[in-house]
């Protein structure tokens, strides 16, 4: 599936931008749920 995108001329930061309606959540990804985990265990113990 193709997200509609379309590039800005305007440079701010490091470059130009592409801008798309359609952006995924990663909220249930299963990589960034193990990371997030790890994380929690570590401010668990460090405190």
């Amino acid at each position: 599936m193709s997200a509609i995108t379309k590039q800005t001329s305007i440079k701010k930061g490091f470059g130009t931008a592409i801008l798309s309606d359609k952006v995924t959540d990663h909220a249930n990804d299963p990589f960034v749920v193990k990371k997030v985990n790890k994380a929690f265990e570590t401010l668990k113990k460090v405190g």
